[in-house]
């Protein structure tokens, strides 16, 4: 008999960003479609996983520390977004805290300041965009530092920085997350104020709706401010994880993948609520696992599913491809001889995740395969032995 066919496809799970979200990786079909090497690699190097994906600088021990009651008191939006950027150092800090005091002085000093709370916003949202966020609307600039320093930013840090200069001139501002963008808005006495901070003309333009759809969709290539029933309203805790879920995006784009796991791992930590970064950092782990399949290192892509079954169970990606992990691997040892080493396998991966159709079924296709490869081989004799 031959040895059957595995049905189902492997599944690439998509990842999103804010600014837009960028979809990294599609749902597979039906079709078995592994691409990329195959065979076990022997001469990859050893991959070695995270024991925690949890792992944090000492910066960032305090700034997990003061934000585990959900709201910051020893760091401030500022810092706490510098840090999930990738500051590890205190000076760091204290230089753009430096730097932000600064510009709220020269804020208060232009006089401009007064009137209403929505004028003010317009004040400081005007001031933003000429003194720090001049050199454009970019994708990937969701590190605080590029903003701070080039001018360069997306939606995530320009919504960080427009809520900083706010609040430190009294204004009662929130973030807004919603799928696949951020915003900033402003809470006042006769409704929300939302604000498009990527958008310079944003206030220029309140009374024209259509324009303003038209202007934010030429800098961010599409109009995602203007339906915003499923936008969340976040506290700066949030906004910090927002940026970590962010920098994962980018570093799976370079297929940086423990890294990318990381600070998905990190922004989960901020905020349990948020359905983006924990789909994200179950996208990560999943499409790790088929990199690593792909390049024939089975053994540690099978390790890493099952580390995925530990953060959610129930993540359906996880236990299709948990399925052809094994599968290749076995076809491969199958392919080489090694009928006794693939038995093994699939015996401790049946043991981790039992219940399995392929893994109740494969052993005896797998003895079949030996019994007619030696029955094949004159004066061979198959032993039929139970695997060590």
């Amino acid at each position: 008999m031959q040895h059957a066919p595995l049905k189902r496809g492997l599944l690439r799970t998509v990842v999103f960003r804010l600014a837009p979200f960028a979809i990294l990786f599609a749902w597979a079909g039906t079709a078995f479609a592994l691409s990329g090497k195959t065979g076990i690699n022997h001469d990859a190097p050893a991959v070695k996983l995270p024991g925690n994906f949890l792992q944090l600088c000492p910066l960032e021990e305090r700034l997990f520390d003061d934000a585990s009651d959900g709201r910051l008191d020893a760091f401030s939006l500022l810092d706490a977004a510098l840090v999930a950027s990738g500051v590890e150092r205190g000076d760091v800090l204290r230089h753009y805290a430096e730097q932000q005091a600064e510009l709220v002085d020269e804020l208060w000093r232009s006089g401009k300041l007064t009137g209403s709370a929505r004028h003010r916003a317009q004040v400081v949202f005007e001031f933003l965009h000429r003194r720090l966020l001049h050199a454009g609307y970019r994708l990937d600039c969701t590190d605080l530092r590029i903003a701070l320093d080039e001018g360069r930013f997306n939606c995530v840090s320009a919504s960080v920085l427009f809520n900083c200069l706010a609040a430190e001139v009294g204004l009662a501002v929130c973030g807004l997350e919603m799928p696949g963008h951020a915003m900033s808005r402003v809470l006042l006495s006769d409704g929300p104020l939302d604000v498009e901070t990527t958008c310079s003309r944003w206030f220029c333009l309140l009374d024209d709706p259509q324009r303003q759809a038209e202007v934010v969709e030429k800098t961010v290539g599409t109009n995602l401010s203007q339906d915003r029933s499923t936008a969340r309203e976040i506290l700066p805790v949030q906004m910090a994880a927002m940026v970590y879920y962010n920098r994962g995006v980018d570093l799976l784009a370079r297929r940086q993948f423990e890294q990318a796991a990381v600070v998905n791992a990190k922004a989960v930590q901020l905020d349990p609520s948020s359905t983006t970064a924990r789909g994200n950092l179950l996208a990560t782990i999943n499409n790790w696992a088929i990199a690593l399949g792909s390049n024939g290192q089975y053994a540690t892509a099978a390790e890493l599913l099952k580390r995925g079954f530990s953060v959610d169970p129930e993540y359906a990606p996880f236990e299709v491809n948990y399925v052809h992990v094994h599968h290749q691997w076995v076809e491969d040892l199958c392919g080489a001889g090694r009928f006794e080493e693939a038995l093994a396998v699939l015996a401790r991966a049946a043991a981790a995740k039992p219940g399995g159709q392929y893994f109740r079924q494969a052993p005896s296709d797998v003895y079949r395969r030996w019994a007619r490869t030696l029955e094949e081989a004159p004066g061979a004799a198959f032993t039929g032995r139970q695997p060590r």
